[in-house]
């Protein structure tokens, strides 16, 4: 079968219809498609031959869509960049992809990839408004047509391959578990460059004829409260780090009153605790949604109505070999907008991409045959004297029986024996009265012992990567830190 992704996901809708909104600036839909047909032909200008990878490190806007767009268009892979992404990091991504282009603003782009030709943004859009539209390169179905960067939360780049048949029903979930259609402004606070805002509100929004709202800025809470008020989406795409912000800075009946419908979450699990609270003070609940850079999509959606996570349309989530009766377990993912595969990293490949689908190191329990629960990855469930300890169950309900939390994290680390035991970190609630240390030991004192943190550590944030996830490798370092700069963990131990 032949195609293109970016012809499919910009020939729907109205042209007369509004496609992007950044600031002040927007795009029709019929200006977006001519413009991307325009930027092909930069590309192939400029000498990008089919499967070529460009490299699109820019800031969210509409430049970062039609340049991205106009790759595929042209035959190239397109692969975002994090435009804040440390130097080694970047470093690792340049070797490891071999860019025939860059797109970029920063002189550091050039010397970090002296093979590749950085393209300055300023060229970009003079070659742009002189060139002729050209037609879209027909391709396989199952030709790359675009990259995204997972770290997980090691912060190590893995490159996930996506094929051009992503975009046929990449908008499924979007329009038959979210309700999104034709005319819908859809609104992500997380950037770009991340799968999650990417497949489902650009990709999403654009195939379903939506307006896509774009902020070039990163993302706070009183930033997206007032792109909400000025823009007016019904649709907004967050993670619950965002939202419990919200929250926490008053803005949250802000959101409620400029028209949002509908709130989605996902990055990592949703706290109940988070979710109430949200309800009580917007009158909506949150969707709260599961999702991996190789599958794009969200595959795993639980609308608020109690049936836990379930399959999206189109997605068939099942256990990856024999359950553990009483245990989460991994699952097997299948769909259309699964990933080929990681690009050159052979061990993550035969680990992760099994039996035609994709296996996410996330634990899961089922709940019935049709319905899931988030139970952590692989290194949050952990055996403390001889028994298990889900961390993140742990999390929430430490979280739900102090209100005064903001968040809370745990981790298995070993004493000065070499027993495995829990040191919880927890974040208190901004202008809060002080955390009451003897209220949350009275709350561990009631769990079961191999459940119970040995320590507590008050820290001000924790460790997460660019996309929000939380970093729980980075919590070891952070205990062992803390341990030896003085006593004063000691007074904190229960």
């Amino acid at each position: 079968m032949r195609m293109n992704a970016a012809e499919v996901l910009l020939a729907g809708g109205d042209d007369a219809g509004i496609a992007l909104v950044c600031a002040d600036a927007s795009r029709l839909r019929g200006e977006l498609r001519l413009e991307v047909a325009r930027g092909a032909a930069v590309w192939r200008a400029r000498g990008l031959s089919r499967g070529d990878r460009v490299a699109i490190k820019l800031a969210d806007g509409i430049d970062w869509v039609v340049a991205y767009l106009s790759v595929i268009w042209a035959g190239g892979v397109a692969v975002g960049v994090n435009p804040r992404v440390p130097a080694d990091e970047w470093q690792a991504i340049v070797a490891a992809a071999d860019f025939r282009f860059i797109l970029g603003q920063e002189a550091e782009d050039a010397t970090a990839a002296p093979d590749s030709g950085l393209v300055d943004l300023v060229d970009w859009r003079n070659g742009l408004a002189a060139a002729a539209p050209v037609v879209p390169c027909s391709m396989e179905a199952e030709e790359p047509a675009l990259w995204v960067h997972s770290s997980g939360t090691s912060g190590k780049p893995k490159a996930v391959v996506h094929a051009q048949r992503m975009a046929y029903e990449i908008a499924r979930v979007g329009q038959e578990r979210l309700g999104i259609g034709p005319g819908d402004r859809l609104y992500a606070s997380s950037k770009l460059f991340f799968s999650y805002p990417l497949a489902n509100s650009v990709f999403t929004g654009l195939r379903l004829g939506a307006t896509v709202i774009l902020d070039p800025g990163w993302p706070n809470a009183r930033d997206v409260a007032a792109i909400a008020m000025r823009q007016r989406p019904d649709v907004l795409f967050s993670v619950p780090s965002l939202y419990r912000n919200l929250l926490k800075e008053g803005l949250a009946t802000q959101l409620a009153n400029c028209g949002v419908r509908r709130y989605v979450s996902a990055g990592e699990a949703l706290p109940a605790n988070l979710r109430d609270e949200w309800q009580r003070q917007t009158g909506c609940t949150i969707v709260d949604g599961y999702g991996a850079s190789e599958t794009l999509v969200l595959v795993l959606v639980d609308t608020g109505e109690g049936g836990g996570l379930q399959a999206a349309p189109g997605v068939d989530v099942r256990p990856l070999g024999e359950p553990r009766p009483g245990m989460p377990g991994r699952v097997l993912v299948k769909g259309s907008t699964v990933a080929l595969g990681y690009w050159q990293r052979p061990a993550a490949q035969a680990e992760h991409f099994v039996a035609g689908g994709f296996s996410p190191s996330d634990l899961f329990d089922a709940i019935d045959a049709a319905s899931w629960r988030f139970a952590g990855r692989d290194d949050s469930l952990v055996k403390v004297h001889g028994r298990w300890v889900d961390l993140v169950e742990l999390e929430q309900r430490i979280a739900v029986a102090c209100p005064w939390l903001a968040e809370a994290a745990a981790v298995a680390v070993a004493d000065e024996d070499g027993v495995e035991a829990v040191a919880l970190f927890y974040v208190a609630v901004a202008n809060a009265p002080p955390v009451d240390a003897a209220a949350l030991r009275q709350h561990a004192e009631r769990l079961q012992p191999h459940q119970r943190p040995r320590w507590l550590h008050a820290v001000e944030g924790l460790p997460r990567t660019a996309t929000g996830k939380l970093m729980r490798r980075r919590l070891r370092d952070l205990h062992a830190a803390l341990s030896a700069q003085d006593t004063a963990v000691d007074h904190d131990r229960l």
